[in-house]
């Protein structure tokens, strides 16, 4: 089968090739699917570029985690799956996946039933970002039984626009940063207010927030947000001296998140898309060969939503 692949780290139009290798067996646990879309993720760039593994991330030449599509083999000791199901996952993360083939084998509990309301190309695009925004508020205690203030750094971004869309859904009233040109796009995504990022006075009027999340690198949160207890949580990371002065702010708790794969968690976010509660901006669409370009796209820090690869559009 035919499989995208890096011939080492580097630029993408450089590294990025096609291989043919051994189409994989779905093996005990097991689900084989024949993959339609692949969402791309920022670790998906950084990692092809640096070539080498990022913290618990690991590196692989054979690239991709996000997946959408149709299974077509069941291994062993599988239940509830069935030949002909259309599926969705963020497979094995953070070990290698390898879905940026024709076929890859995912673990069952990876798995979730794509939403009925969502393409395919929705669907593969959605599964990283989707668990980290539901990851990002499950660490900073937003559920759906909290009259909550949620501030998102980064509302049009990939997790940012999920996020927004997700702290909506469990009953907070959502403050979210974008550009200008963004702000009505996400105020239609349910942010009840939409601050210029760069609007210092605007960012100083927010007033304190029970749980900011951080989508965006190197920024720390407008210190009147943070009071005693909000709950600051980022996805890129602080440093040591932005950690301390986030708690001398009385931050608590101040985490970083990896994501974890979690089949039963995707198809609760199915569930909300498939009620019309949360929807997946595609920024772009491209074709399996197209790969280098979609990751150039995604390294262009110009992206609104999601980055998507059609691996094969009648999957």
């Amino acid at each position: 089968m035919r499989a995208a692949a890096y011939t080492g780290p580097g630029r993408a139009a450089e590294v990025i090739g096609f291989r043919d290798v051994e189409a994989p067996a779905a093996g005990p646990g097991e689900v084989l699917v024949r993959v339609g879309a692949v969402g791309l993720n920022p670790v998906d760039v950084k990692i092809r570029a640096a070539g080498h593994d990022f913290g618990a991330i690991r590196y692989s030449d054979r690239p991709g985690w996000d997946v959408a599509g149709t299974v077509v083999a069941v291994g062993d000791g599988v239940t509830g799956w069935a030949v002909g199901d259309a599926v969705f996952a963020l497979a094995r993360f953070p070990e290698a996946a390898h879905t940026l083939a024709e076929l890859v084998a995912v673990p069952a509990a990876d798995l979730a039933a794509a939403p009925r309301a969502w393409s395919t190309a929705q669907a593969g695009a959605a599964p990283l970002a989707a668990l980290t925004a539901w990851q990002a508020l499950d660490a900073a205690g937003i559920g759906a039984d909290r009259d909550a203030r949620v501030l998102v750094l980064g509302g049009a971004g990939g997790v940012g626009h999920v996020a927004v869309q997700l702290a909506k859904a469990r009953g907070a009233f959502v403050i979210a940063t974008a550009s200008p040109a963004k702000q009505d796009l996400v105020a239609s995504w349910g942010a009840d207010e939409v601050i210029d990022y760069r609007d210092e006075s605007a960012l100083a009027a927010i007033g304190a927030v029970d749980a900011v999340i951080v989508t965006v690198s190197d920024t720390l949160p407008p210190r009147g947000a943070v009071d005693a207890g909000t709950a600051v949580i980022t996805i890129t990371g602080f440093s040591a001296a932005q950690e301390a002065e986030l708690r001398s702010w009385g931050a608590d708790p101040v985490q970083r998140i990896l994501v974890a794969a979690n089949g039963a968690q995707l198809a609760e976010i199915a569930a909300l898309a498939d009620a019309g509660r949360l929807a997946v901006h595609l920024d772009a669409e491209f074709g399996f060969d197209a790969l280098a370009a979609a990751q150039e796209r995604v390294e262009s820090g110009r992206v609104t939503g999601k980055v998507v690869v059609i691996v094969d559009p009648d999957a």
